[in-house]
């Protein structure tokens, strides 16, 4: 059979879906006409369409076929690579495509999905702009437009862009949930998981995220039905899109072994989702300033930026050099300390994440510590490249990460003690004392008329996010107040959680008359209201930490629960352990229950409690920011040697 006629019947069969019986025979015409641009692409669309993305790729990335390939070639290439996860790769072929047809949608489809999903937002929208205005009705399109602009936090923007794309692909109602919940309308996005659940039943994701808002809204029933069945879901093979986000799986009550095995999937999938950058060639031990990076999408007005304000300025100059690369902008006072405290500073937001992996390696950071985690704004694929020698997770996401790119965690004895199971694969260096860094915070001024307090009483408050709370804190508060009558109790709610918060507590025999809801207040005041109160009243799944050390500053005691076997469980018991405050640590609920109410019962032992909580601040150094500063230096040096 010559070349011609077994191109025209694998063509024919092709055509026909018959793709076993094309394929030889596009390879022999192949081997007759191997220059043949048509042949190669056609051969190239049916390994694509038998989901073999990875050779249908590897047969059109040939320098000889691209250097006269055409935009057909160029989209089954671009369509390939992406589909096979080699983005940056596809990234490159894309962005040739719109040179040589600079009309076609396609082409900035692909330009601008690539862009998204390697962080490069705000080029991405411009992209994919370029590409709806050329076909309005290509949905794919209008869902990375909703990935980017969600991206760059314009909620109701991603949520237009989203509901275009669900007419016509459904799953992206996910999407338009997911936005109401990060604009705070958590009814909405509440209501947009559960229909999601009709049309998908069992994601994992779905479900994770539905527990969630639940929780944000002191739904603590409904959380729980949601969590047993996310427990059901992740006990059972996830499709390969269903990837719950770990940050929400740190803090629901799931199986130990089933989180870190799921967290381990997590990571692999990113793993396996980037090409690692070549070795560094700097070797740290080579002498002269070891050049330490911090990685952060929180280097602002947030509680990870205010616990390290101070931090970075601490550092010992004549032994580091410190960069700090910021995942986002921000804007005010607590992000322009920041900025001041870095010998260099590099805004990666708008960055592809390739490019920022980049730019860490051509600095020669010598020690990369990720500040972010899994929490809100990560961008693990950086860390994945593999941009320093030598890379560490701290503060942001205190949790086992299951994370092959990091080298080690640095957490303290205390919010892993010994003596717990760590049934995670990460490697931990225990820093001295407490891993919460020092930054100085208000100290606040007592004013109880202000809030309206009567001065004849014992304040206890509550300032954690209402999704660390749930039905054992509020019966022991419940129990604490009908034993404690000189008391009342302040919680900060947003208005969202409180009609179910009330529910609740009523159904705990809370006092009604002595509970007073408060709302979120700015920095400066929320000071002077720790200060007018005695005692703080930390939660149990989901311990406080810049909550707790804004209290502290202000003089306000942490009462903390010591039972916690996950990291999150255990902040307050690293603060107070920190502090030399084991009377403030309770072993179990009901010795919570019983050292409220014995202090609530007692002012010169409040008093006391008060008086020793500001010398021992002082004397240990809490808020001194080259306390932290110097513990990692002393890790980071071991690590390196």
């Amino acid at each position: 059979m010559s070349g011609t006629s077994a191109a025209d019947r694998a063509r024919e069969l092709h055509g026909g879906g018959q793709l076993a019986a094309a394929e030889p025979l596009y390879r022999a015409a192949l081997q007759a006409e191997p220059q043949d641009l048509g042949l190669t692409r056609d051969l190239a669309v049916l390994l694509m369409q038998a989901r073999r993305e990875a050779e249908a790729a590897a047969l059109l990335d040939r320098p000889e076929l691209l250097a006269r390939a055409d935009a057909d070639l160029l989209t089954v290439l671009a369509l390939c690579l992406r589909a096979s996860g080699r983005h940056e790769r596809a990234l490159q072929v894309a962005q040739q495509l719109v040179t040589v047809d600079a009309g076609a949608s396609l082409g900035w489809l692909l330009l601008g999905s690539l862009q998204v999903l390697l962080g490069a937002a705000a080029p991405g929208e411009a992209a994919l702009r370029r590409c709806v205005a050329i076909e309005p009705a290509l949905a794919e399109a209008w869902h990375y437009l909703g990935e980017s602009l969600q991206q760059q936090g314009r909620w109701d923007e991603a949520i237009a862009a989203y509901g275009v794309a669900a007419r016509r692909q459904p799953a992206d109602g996910i999407n338009v949930a997911v936005c109401h919940e990060l604009a705070g309308r958590l009814a909405t996005a509440e209501a947009g998981y559960r229909d999601m659940l009709r049309l998908m039943p069992g994601r994992a994701d779905l479900l994770a995220r539905l527990a969630q808002v639940q929780a944000m809204q002191c739904r603590f029933e409904a959380e729980a039905a949601s969590t047993a069945a996310l427990a059901q879901a992740l006990g059972r093979p996830l499709a390969a899109d269903d990837a719950p986000e770990p940050f929400i799986l740190s803090w629901l009550d799931l199986d130990p072994a089933v989180r870190a095995a799921t967290l381990r999937r997590h990571a692999r999938r990113i793993q396996t989702a980037v090409t690692p950058l070549p070795p560094a060639a700097r070797d740290p031990r080579g002498g002269g300033p070891l050049r330490l990076g911090y990685l952060s999408a929180d280097f602002g007005p947030h509680a990870v930026g205010e616990l390290v304000r101070g931090h970075f300025a601490a550092h010992d100059r004549s032994r580091f050099q410190v960069t700090g690369y910021s995942l986002r902008a921000h804007q005010g006072p607590v992000a322009e300390e920041i900025r001041r405290g870095f010998d260099a500073f590099v805004d990666c937001d708008g960055l592809s994440d390739r490019a920022v992996a980049e730019a860490i390696r051509a600095d020669g950071i010598d020690v990369l510590i990720d500040m972010t985690g899994f929490t809100h704004g990560a961008r693990p694929r950086i860390l994945a490249m593999r941009p320093a020698p030598l890379q560490l997770g701290w503060l942001g996401f205190v949790h086992g990460h299951q994370a092959p790119w990091l080298d080690a965690l640095l957490l303290d004895e205390h919010v892993r003690p010994a003596g717990l199971s760590w049934p995670y694969d990460d490697r931990v260096v225990d820093l001295p004392g407490t891993l919460l860094p020092g930054s100085p915070f208000p100290a606040g001024r007592r004013d109880r008329a202000r809030f309206g307090w009567p001065e004849d009483v014992v304040v206890l408050a509550s300032f954690n996010n209402a999704y660390k709370l749930g039905p054992p804190l509020l019966a022991a508060w419940a129990e604490i107040l009908r034993r404690a009558p000189r008391a009342i109790l302040v919680v900060y709610l947003p208005a969202a959680a409180r009609e179910d918060f009330l529910q609740l507590w009523s159904a705990q025999g809370g006092a009604g008359d002595r509970l007073h809801l408060v709302d979120k207040l700015p920095g400066d005041q929320h000071a002077d209201r720790c200060a007018s109160c005695d005692l703080l009243l930390d939660a149990f799944r989901y311990q406080g930490g810049a909550t707790s050390m804004q209290a502290v500053a202000s003089g306000l005691p942490v009462l903390t629960w010591g039972g916690g076997v996950t990291p999150l469980q255990r902040l307050g018991v690293s603060l107070n352990r920190f502090l030399g405050l084991d009377d403030l640590v309770c072993p179990d609920a009901g010795s919570y229950v019983d050292r409220a109410v014995a202090l609530c019962s007692d002012s010169a032992q409040v008093q006391a409690v008060r008086d020793r909580l500001r010398v021992q601040a002082v004397q240990r150094g809490l808020f001194e920011a080259r306390r932290a500063a110097a513990a990692i230096e002393q890790a980071v040096l071991r690590l390196v040697a």
